[in-house]
């Protein structure tokens, strides 16, 4: 069976939640022997064409896996980068990260995360436009083997925030969201604010068997005029996960050592979040 489907927005809005179930002849075509569990969440920004030059640059990439596996394998891989050039030949930002996770056997669980961001501070005189154009693209790959006890789901979001940094107001948003759920189905939403001018959306669904794929990408400009002297921050900011597990149909003696497998690695996840934060 082959899906595709597009989905195209000149201007303002868009937001859709497609929850068909994707489970089914996934595993059509994998030989059994060799066939594993996959899930990859994938994200890009470009911003360049920048109608002023920012007083101050920053970027940030984070990145975070988690595996465990009593009755078979997990592997995790995350990884992140973020530049922005401000010299005086050329001013551009840009940015990638990508989660990706695969698993094998009955009872595994892994977590890939990866985050990048890129910061802007702009001041901006009476009476003048502050714009930019911009690319964005979500990629989103699932795979499971086995339907009745595997699963997989690759989520990723990208953010634009241009926030007035005197009053901490933020001014104008724009967001994409595309994920894969192999129980769940498809996630999709695209939203933003008017000074956001999206020239250019598309959503396209591959499923040939397995894998599923999804690739959500727009590209437009952002355009402000202010009628006041402004401080400024633009953010752009990227999430990508993806997840696998397997656990088996338990038998009632087995119930109580799934829940304690499961509830390590999600006690794992939370001490990492606590670390993190503090």
């Amino acid at each position: 069976m082959k899906v595709k489907q597009k989905v195209k927005q000149n201007i303002g809005s868009i937001a859709l939640l497609f929850v068909a179930p994707l489970a089914t002849g996934l595993s059509a075509g994998v030989a059994p022997s060799n066939a594993a569990t996959l899930a990859n969440s994938a994200a890009e920004v470009a911003i360049d064409n920048f109608s002023h030059r920012p007083g101050d640059t920053g970027r940030s990439s984070v990145t975070d896996t988690d595996t465990v596996s009593f009755d078979g394998l997990a592997i995790a891989e995350a990884n992140a980068n973020a530049v922005f050039i401000a010299n005086c030949h050329q001013l551009l930002a840009q940015n990638i990260s990508e989660s990706q996770v695969s698993g094998a056997g009955n009872l595994y669980a892994g977590l890939a995360q990866s985050q990048a961001s890129v910061i802007g501070d702009f001041a901006i005189a009476a009476e003048e436009t502050f714009s930019f154009a911009f690319q964005a693209i979500l990629h989103s790959l699932i795979s499971v083997d086995n339907p009745e006890s595997e699963r997989a789901s690759a989520t990723g979001k990208i953010s634009f925030l241009v926030i007035d940094t005197v009053t901490s107001i933020l001014l104008d948003s724009f967001e994409l969201v595309s994920g894969l759920h192999s129980a769940n189905g498809i996630l999709l939403n695209v939203s933003g604010t008017a000074g956001f001018q999206p020239n250019n959306i598309n959503f396209d669904l591959l499923s040939e068997g397995s894998p599923t794929k999804s690739i959500l990408d727009a590209s437009g400009v952002y355009s402000r005029t202010f009628n006041r002297e402004t401080k400024l921050r633009l953010l752009e900011v990227k999430n990508n996960i993806a997840e696998v597990a397997a656990e088996p149909v338990p038998e009632p003696s087995t119930i109580l050592g799934t829940a304690m497998f499961f509830g390590l690695l999600f006690k794992s996840r939370k001490l990492k979040q606590q670390k993190t934060q503090a």
